[in-house]
């Protein structure tokens, strides 16, 4: 009898059965660990904010790999993990995770350090919009237009950040232009009037609306007169200015109208 050749036989049938064993180790972990996360993540997000509540999730799911690797290490041995993560790490970096690596490390970053948080009114580089959802690989971003932008978190940590919403109160400023000749000091006060209308508005100490008036020549020889109205509103109205605009133009077109009814009533009543 060849027992060199049964022994060996019995090496790899060990070898196969360890093999499979932990793979069925790692499989399951895998399961176990997203079922983890989804639970830690439901469960924080009671406490905290999505992108904080998605860190934990994270940090579980990694405590959950890290047993299942443990088992995997007490089935096979060290020599057997070697191989594993060797491959594995080898596969991973061949497929992009060193993008991932840079991702992950920049998204710990802005967790901790806040730049902003869901609902936040943000520009990063050249997309605009609001803060959809913060993970630790991107950062999602809903646009005007109700688009949604991925940004990698990479790229975030590396841009300029615009949070339009740090601070409490967004200014609007809206300009109406007028041609020819009228009384500036009642058009100023008309506009502030009806800029002052505007709802919802900050009223407190250093929010007041103004209307600043600038003078512009043109080549023609025409003067125009440029009424400039600044208020201060909640953040939520941040990019609203256009609508302030439109306000303080409807506002004083009523206004018009109603002079003009009253002018024609009176006159009618003149001439019974």
């Amino acid at each position: 009898m060849d027992f060199q050749a049964l022994f060996d036989e019995q090496i790899v049938s060990q070898v196969l059965v360890n093999g499979l064993i932990a793979l069925a180790i790692a499989i399951t972990g895998y399961f176990v660990s997203v079922i983890v996360s989804r639970m830690v993540v439901t469960f924080a997000s009671r406490f905290f904010d999505p992108g904080v509540a998605g860190f934990f999730g994270a940090l579980s799911r990694v405590a959950v790999m890290v047993y299942a690797l443990s088992l995997i290490f007490n089935q096979i041995g060290v020599a057997g993990v070697i191989v594993v993560l060797v491959t594995a790490l080898t596969g991973a970096f061949a497929l992009g995770s060193e993008r991932i690596a840079s991702d992950l490390v920049a998204g710990f970053n802005l967790l901790l350090l806040r730049f902003y948080r869901v609902g936040d009114i943000v520009t990063i580089s050249d997309h605009h919009g609001k803060i959809a959802a913060i993970s630790l690989t991107h950062t999602s971003l809903d646009t005007k237009t109700r688009d949604r932008i991925i940004i990698p978190n990479s790229e975030i940590f590396s841009q300029v950040i615009v949070n339009h919403t740090a601070t409490q109160g967004v200014q609007l400023r809206a300009e109406i232009r007028i041609l020819g000749a009228h009384d500036r000091g009642v058009m100023v006060d008309r506009i502030l009037a009806a800029a002052q209308s505007f709802e919802p508005q900050l009223r407190g100490p250093g929010e007041k609306a103004k209307v600043l008036l600038q003078e512009v020549y043109h080549a023609e020889g025409e003067m125009e007169s440029v009424y400039v109205a600044t208020i201060f509103a909640p953040n939520t109205l941040y990019g609203q200015d256009y609508e302030l605009l439109l306000h303080i133009r409807h506002t004083m077109d009523q206004q018009d109208a109603e002079q003009e009814a009253a002018e024609g009533q009176a006159s009618a009543d003149d001439q019974e």
